[in-house]
This record gives C-alpha cells, structure tokens and sequence, in this order.
C-alpha cells in the first residue's frame, strides 16, 4: 500500500468533514474569461459579414451593455444592434438586416463557448482524491438551471457531484445563507462538517459562515479576486481559509480531520 492510500485510508475512518461545497462559475471553470472571449467572437462575425463599425468600438460597446444589462442577459447583441441603428448617424440596418447581424453573433457566441468550455486544470484531479476519501460533494450556484446544467453536464462534473443546487430552483439567491442550509439539510449534516469553496466574498465566503460552514475563498484571478483588485477584507468576512489552487483543499480536510 502506497503512502496516500494509507492516508486516504486513515481520513475515511477519521473523517470530521463529510460534504464539501463549491461555487461553479469562476471558482471550477474561467466562466467569465470564456463569455469575454464568446462575446468578441460575435462581434468578430458581425463585422466579417459587413457591419461598418470599427472593431475597438463595437468591443466597447458590448462591454458596455454587459455592464448596463449584466453578464447573464441573453439580449446584449439585441441591444448592441438597437444602439447602433439609433445612435450611429451613418449607420441605417433594415429589420432583416439587423437579425441577420444578431444571428451572426448569437451563433459565433455559442459555438466558441461550446468548443472552449474546460475545467481549470487542477478540478478534476481534486475531485478525484476527494471522491476517494468518500466524502459528498456539491455545487451551490446562482442561475438560471438550464444553463447551470449544460455547464456542468458540458465540463464532465456531474460524475463527480453528488448534488446540484441552483438558486431558481429553490428560490432562494445566494447571499441568502438559506441556500446553503438547505444544502446541509439535503445531507443531514451541520456547518461543521462542511467546507465550501468560492471566488466571492460577498456570495460565497458570508453565508458559508453564517452557517458556521468551513470557508475557503480560491483566488482564481477573476474579476472579484482580491489579489486583483486589492480590497481588503473586512475582519468580519475574512475566511477560514485562502488558496490558490482547488488541491489545498485536501490539505484543508486533513487538518481540520486531526483537530
């Protein structure tokens, strides 16, 4: 018997933690580098089927409408193309023009998300090793479920994931720490045989701890990523634990299992 499966041997009989948590977008898949790079892929197929609009202002303008309309709008080329037609003075799309224009986009958007879609590169062999110790696993994620399910069908988890729970399902929203207690409900388990591990402060970490969960915030180089943008967090909100790679996780369980 090698060295780890006699650890792994020794954590399942001693094993204080039986679930661990995670967010899905940013913290197990770049969610927010793909969508970037889907959305210039629109706008690359708009232009290559004779829009005339400079490239570096039609980036800033769809930049613009995700940060106006949000990141899960499904209408952003929709407003993209009413901008232009109303606000371009040298710009004058029919109506058959400006659906083509957004077909265009809708089409190059989906297919770069499908063919780039990938887990970052230490998800899978984690979750491996935890399946190993046999402890359960979750995803706790804000969505709409459809999609939520295609990601996660998409990226190969659902083998890995024990349970799914996706805020419209339930109807309640992350930070509602509600959510995350009806996760440990569905287990039967308390905070303290939980770890969950997010990208935010603010919708993970907080109601992680107020269901008196073991926290860990991953620094994924994201847009909320404090390393990024150099927030301080606040005392109160600070979590148990900050890593930089999903693998420190198994280190986590081991020392929380020997206190």
């Amino acid at each position: 018997m090698n060295v780890f499966n006699l650890r792994v041997g020794i954590l399942k009989l001693t094993s204080k933690i039986k679930l661990i948590g995670f967010d899905l977008d940013d913290c197990l898949f770049d969610s927010t580098g793909l969508s970037e790079r889907a959305r210039l892929k629109g706008i690359d197929a708009m232009l290559n089927l004779g829009l005339k609009v400079e490239r570096n202002k039609a980036i800033e303008m769809i930049k613009e409408i995700v940060k106006e309309y949000g990141s899960n709008s499904s209408k952003h080329y929709n407003f993209f193309i009413k901008r232009l037609n109303q606000l371009e003075s040298e710009i004058e799309l029919s109506f058959n023009e400006q659906y083509k224009y957004i077909a265009a986009a809708v089409m190059a958007y989906h297919e770069e998300k499908i063919k780039s879609i990938q887990l970052f590169d230490d998800v899978e062999p984690t979750l491996i090793k935890i399946k190993d110790l046999n402890i359960k696993t979750a995803i706790i994620t804000d969505g709409i479920p459809i999609k939520q399910y295609e990601k996660i069908l998409r990226l190969g988890l659902d083998k890995y994931i024990d349970l799914v729970v996706i805020s419209d399902e339930i109807g309640v929203k992350k930070p509602n720490p509600r959510l995350f207690d009806y996760c440990l409900k569905k287990f039967g388990l308390n905070g303290q045989e939980m770890v969950y591990i997010g990208d935010r402060i603010d919708k993970d970490i907080i109601p992680a701890l107020l269901n008196n969960i073991y926290s860990v915030f991953i620094h994924r180089g994201g847009k909320y990523d404090t390393y990024k943008t150099g927030n301080k967090i606040p005392k109160e909100t600070k979590p148990d634990y900050e890593i930089t790679s999903l693998s420190e996780v198994l280190e986590i369980i081991e020392e929380i299992n020997s206190e």
